[in-house]
């Protein structure tokens, strides 16, 4: 899609439609709100496939009755710094928030924090969980298992997830340092997204069902996904899904429905780690030496091709800094969409500024 065909929109109005459209399908005006901050977020940093575009997929589930209306959090065990709770099939957005509430709660008093969560569906991006660990002047740690999608070095066959995982620290300039990446060679939202949008996608992400390369996003959906720097990526991968699946209660590698195939519930796990920063150093100092670290980085004399050199989250935040006020651009499939779904619970709201 060309972008002068895309749709702008405002990421205040955004949210509320989504809001409204949430609420209109059934989840409680708190928890779609949580959900749709989430999405928009996703939107404002430049990573539609975890944005708004998934709202008709989560109401499709919903309806399909795979997700409950509201999310009845039950904590499962507790200590000083750690944590279980039962999603009861909820929304992941709503677990993760209040996960990440009790994370950080606690690592407030005691240093550091453990979090799991078992019986969740799709959080979003990480990118927004850490950066609220990071807010709290804490260092974040984000990671979420998934649908069997992509294959194990060395195999043909899908068990594991795409299972990504996610890294913030705080910084003096307000923006914090985070590092976002699925364990694949790309984010499997990415390639639906793209099949959405009638758009191919580039070799090496995906194969087709029957093992050959291709870069037709449909193609690529129904296929298998491939571990980003092979056996690291793969061995990354599974030990998340030791994390957040295995140790959580949740469930894992290919005993876990596909999101998009399987009509049963995911009841997939999340885990989140805070640690309070002034537990260990004072803060200031923390920033003193964070601010190197950047300045470090970005000094450094770019190689050929490129012209700059970036920290980990700089892109992401600098689309967010433009977006908030020059609005968030929608491609016409997914505008419409959206249209479409809130026309379905009868929400009749115009988007476009």
């Amino acid at each position: 899609m060309k972008d002068q065909k895309s749709v702008t929109v405002d990421p205040y109005r955004l949210e509320e439609f989504c809001s409204r459209v949430l609420v209109a399908a059934g989840l409680p005006q708190t928890e779609a709100v949580v959900v749709a901050e989430s999405l928009v977020a996703a939107d404002l940093c430049g990573v539609g496939s975890h944005g708004v575009s998934r709202i008709s997929d989560y109401l499709g589930r919903l309806d399909d009755g795979l997700i409950e209306r509201r999310t009845r959090l039950e904590i499962v065990s507790e200590t000083s710094t750690t944590a279980l709770l039962d999603a009861g099939n909820g929304w992941g957005q709503v677990a993760s928030a209040r996960a990440v509430e009790l994370a950080i709660g606690k690592a407030r008093e005691h240093g550091s924090a453990w979090v799991g969560v078992r019986n969740s569906n799709h959080n979003g991006t990480g990118r927004y969980w850490v950066s609220r660990i990071a807010e709290a002047g804490m260092v974040g740690i984000a990671a979420t298992n998934g649908s069997p999608v992509m294959a194990p070095f060395g195999s043909r066959e899908p068990s594991l997830g795409t299972n990504p995982i996610a890294m913030g620290a705080p910084t003096r300039s307000g923006a914090p340092v985070v590092l976002d990446m699925a364990t694949s060679s790309q984010a499997r939202g990415k390639i639906l997204l793209a099949a959405k949008n009638g758009e191919p996608i580039p070799e090496g992400w995906a194969l087709t069902a029957d093992g050959a390369p291709t870069t037709d996003a449909k193609q690529a959906w129904d296929g298998v996904l491939l571990p980003m720097a092979g056996p690291k990526g793969s061995g990354l991968a599974m030990m998340i899904d030791v994390l957040a699946g295995v140790l959580t209660g949740a469930r894992f590698g290919a005993h876990m429905p596909r999101m998009y195939a399987d009509p049963e519930p995911q009841r997939l796990g999340h885990f989140f780690a805070a640690v309070d920063i002034a537990a260990m150093t004072p803060m200031e100092e923390f920033l003193d030496r964070m601010h190197m670290r950047e300045h470090e980085t970005r000094d450094s004399a770019p190689a050929e091709g490129f012209t700059e050199v970036l920290m980990p989250g700089d892109v992401e935040n600098r689309r967010a800094s433009h977006r908030a006020s020059a609005g968030i651009r929608l491609s016409p499939a997914i505008h419409e969409e959206l249209l479409t779904t809130a026309r379905r619970y009868g929400v009749h709201q115009m988007l476009a500024v």
